[in-house]
């Protein structure tokens, strides 16, 4: 009884690891790596996209929505916003898609933001000193 028991537990753990890989394959996003030498940020934020992420490779023709998210390194910016920084010159880019509809989830240039772009970061404006004597007023 014991020899059956330990044969189908073992039989069991043996079939376990199999069976959870087959459910791990499943994906649900792609991703392109690209360089901006093969690949044109696009200029507008709505309809079809054609990327051909290097020489010789085939083109993929995606879709962007309101949903698209764009990124300049890990802060979300404006598409114009990763445009102008696209143009800088040759940067990396990663383009990630639903492998079902081919709508473009998010685009990631791998480089940095200014610090006058940088989100919260902006150099205050410069005004009078509160409690400073106004210089128009009579002495």
């Amino acid at each position: 009884m014991l020899k059956k028991a330990l044969i189908v537990a073992v039989a069991l753990c043996g079939s376990a690891p199999a069976a959870w890989s087959q459910a791990a394959l499943v994906s649900y996003e792609t991703g392109i790596e690209a360089s901006t030498d093969y690949v044109s940020v696009p200029s507008a934020a709505y309809g079809a996209w054609s990327v051909t992420p290097c020489a010789g490779c085939r083109t993929v023709v995606l879709r962007l929505d309101a949903k698209s998210e764009y990124f300049v390194g890990r802060e979300p910016v404006a598409l114009a916003t990763l445009r102008k920084y696209a143009a800088r010159g040759t940067s990396h880019l990663d383009v990630y898609y639903e492998t079902k509809t081919l709508r473009v989830t998010r685009i990631v240039l791998r480089a940095q933001l200014d610090a006058v772009d940088v989100p919260g970061k902006q150099q205050p404006t410069r005004g009078p000193k509160v409690g400073a004597p106004d210089s128009r007023t009579q002495s």
